[in-house]
Order: structure tokens, then sequence, then C-alpha cells
């Protein structure tokens, strides 16, 4: 068996950016499928998305097995001498190397909030979905002393899961098990997993306001009839964690306080915390304060740290199940237009994973750009192409501050 390989971008090793997207196609001359693809270097590990559509490889090489042998990484490299390997993953789970060299990545002097990079930097570094740096454990987040109030809300939570047996249960009992002191309706929702899913959740049955296993329409259907099995007041609060992230521990507690304490706040959200395989962290997000003009051309929300009260829900109409990928991001624009009070707290609320099987990774270059280019058209009534996100002077600015937000958290400093 042997390999036929071909890297498209980037086109000159001897001058990369420490910003790599890696193109090209890949497929094996015995026609068994290639499954994943991943760059190693001596300090991390950046996994790749694989299938992606390469009909001129097909055209010119009868011996592709179908149009879609592309594949492309996306990742950041720390400054200095690497030492490159692409490899590939085949149906067997063996890794063939396609490529090794080795590189010199500059520095970059100018740091990203004084000016420094350009719109590819500030979207990697300060909004990375990869391994910013090596693996390391969590430090746990020091959450306010909750303050005298006369009642905090009730929470409503959904988990929807297909096939996440290997984390559901991490993130079950950050909701179960981490969270004291909070009165929660947790509905978990499978789509009928064939991987030992069920067994998991039943095991947590009696802790559960209700659960099933069984066929849905996809991800925003499951939420959707989550929630549906659900009730509170006006002023309860709502939200849903995926079957892969988890709830820092105490993050509810803060949430139900700060709703308690700022009655006229209907929309809350905070900072990410990436995690890999094995929960370790690999990086953050820092979110500047909430933007509604930002919103609109962009979503920059962690889904995981997102939490609503049911008036505001009950206002925009609940779950458009029509998305697929940018569901969360189209229910923030409806609440926005709804006239919801937004707004973003300083803290790391929960944890995102990030792994090669993940939705966000595999939909971003089918489902994901198209649906993204719908909400765009939408809010602003016209056609609106993905390069005019590129380098926006609002966009920018907002960048700048979350690698200030982020230069004073290394100092020991929390901005608001």
């Amino acid at each position: 068996m042997s390999l036929q390989a071909y890297i498209d971008q980037p086109a000159d090793w001897d001058h990369p950016s420490r910003c790599v997207i890696i193109r090209g196609w890949c497929f094996a001359d015995d026609a068994r499928a290639v499954t994943g693809v991943r760059l190693r270097t001596t300090d991390r590990t950046l996994h790749g998305v694989v299938g992606l559509p390469r009909p001129d490889v097909k055209a010119a090489l009868p011996a592709a097995p179908d149009d879609h042998t592309g594949f492309e990484i996306r990742g950041t490299l720390p400054a200095g001498r690497q030492e490159l390997r692409i490899e590939v993953q085949l149906a067997n789970n063996t890794w063939m190397p396609i490529m090794e060299r080795t590189v010199h990545i500059k520095r970059q002097l100018l740091p990203l909030w004084l000016g420094g990079g350009e719109w590819t930097e500030l979207m990697f570094f300060q909004m990375p979905a990869h391994m910013a740096y090596p693996p390391r454990a969590i430090r746990p987040e020091t959450f306010p002393a909750p303050g005298p109030v006369a009642a905090r809300p009730r929470f409503s939570l959904v988990t929807p899961s297909y096939q996440q047996a290997r984390y559901l249960e991490q993130t079950m009992r950050s909701v179960l098990d981490e969270q004291p002191g909070v009165s929660c309706q947790y509905v978990v929702l499978d789509g009928g997993s064939t991987d030992g899913s069920a067994e998991l959740i039943r095991q947590q049955a009696p802790r559960l306001h209700a659960w099933a296993s069984q066929r849905d329409a996809g991800q925003a259907d499951a939420i959707a009839k989550g929630f549906a099995r659900t009730s509170g007041g006006p002023g309860d609060v709502m939200a849903w964690i995926n079957s892969d992230d988890y709830y820092m521990p105490g993050a509810l507690a803060f949430v139900a306080d700060y709703f308690a304490r700022h009655p006229e706040v209907d929309v809350l959200y905070g900072h990410r915390i990436v995690v890999d395989e094995e929960s370790r962290e690999i990086a953050r997000w820092f979110l500047p304060a909430h933007d509604d003009e930002v919103l609109r051309l962009n979503d920059f929300v962690p889904q995981e740290t997102l939490f609503w009260r049911r008036r505001v829900w009950d206002r925009a109409g609940g779950l458009d199940t029509s998305f697929h990928f940018a569901i969360d991001w189209d229910l923030l624009l409806r609440f926005s237009a709804a006239g919801a009070k937004i707004v973003r707290v300083p803290y790391f609320l929960a944890c995102f994973r990030s792994h090669v099987a993940q939705k966000t990774a595999a939909f971003m270059h089918s489902t994901g750009q198209s649906e993204i280019t719908r909400l765009r058209e939408r809010t602003h009534g016209r056609r609106f192409p993905a390069s005019e996100i590129e380098n926006h002077p609002r966009l920018m600015r907002y960048l700048r501050k979350s690698a200030f937000i982020e230069f004073a958290w290394k100092l020991g400093f929390r901005l608001d």
C-alpha cells in the first residue's frame, strides 16, 4: 500500500507564518479511506479536517476514490526552529507520514494588543479552536462570593448527544455533581447512539428531570424537544451544554447569583477554556464586553457559556430547527432583535472540547459557511461576502481588546 499526497498551501515553506493554514489532498492506492490528518511538532499536535471537495484531483488522477480527497489543517506555531510532520490516518487507525521538514518561525515583535499582526493572526491567537500551547491542567476559576438576594432563578438545562459516550459522563457530572446550591431541571436527549451512551444516561436517570435515547432530526431538534420538557417562570434561566463540553465547578451558582442581582439582564455569557480529548487545557478565549454591532457581523459568543432568561426565549420564539451549525448565533441575533439586554461576564464559565470528531470542525466546511452567510444576509438585508469580514475595523478593534484582556489576565488582573 502506498499513499498519493500533495501539499498545495503554503506554497513557501522557507518563510512560514506562525499562523499555519495547510491545504492539500491525499488518498491510498488500495482505496482504504483516509479518516484523519494532523500536524505534529515537538510540543503540540494540530488536527485537521479530511474529506473536503477536490474534484480536480479525481479528474487528473482516476485512481482517486472520489471527489473528496482534500484536507485542511489550521493552527499556530511558536517562534523558532520547528520540526514539522504531517500524518494521515487510515481506516485501520494507523498514521502514515506524508511530509517532514524543518522550518523557522519568526517572532512577532509588536504585541497584538498594540497593533501587531493582521486579521488571520488575531483570529488564530484570540479565538482558537486548536491547541495554542502544550496541554496543561486547568486552573480552577475563582468566582465572587454570592451576595444577599431574595431568590435565585431556577435552571432548565438540556444536553443533546449522539455517539459521545467518551465525553458524555463528564458533561453530565459537571451539571449534577459540581454545581452545589442551584435548582435545576436537567434533560439529556440522546439520538439513539450505539456506543453505550444510553447506559451512561440511565445510570444518572434518578437525578435527571427527563431523558431519552431515540432517533431525532439533529442537534437543534433534540435541544428544542428537551426544552419542551421543562418549565419555569419568566425570570428563570435556560441553557444547553453539548455532550463533549462541560461547566466549570461553581459556574451555575455564579450565573444564578448574577441574574438575581441584575434583574434587567436577559442574556449572559463568559470566557471560554478550550480543552483536548483528555480534558487538558490547550487554549483560552478572552471576550471583550458585549457589542451588539460585533454580534451582527460575527459570532464570537462561546455557546457553552451562554445562558438566558425564559422570558426572552419566549419573546424570540425559541430555536429555529432549520439550522444545524449556527443554531446559537441565530438565537442570539433574534434575542438582540427582540431587545434583550446581553452582557459578557469576565469569568471562565465552561470548557469547549476540541477533538477530531467534533461537529464544529467538520460542518464549517459544508453546512457551516452557508448558514453563516444566510444569517449575515438576513441581518444586513443584502449580499454579504465572507471577505467583507476580514480586516473589518470594528472586528479588528474587538480582537485587539481581546488580546489586551489576555495580556492583563496573565499579569494577574481581571478586566471587566
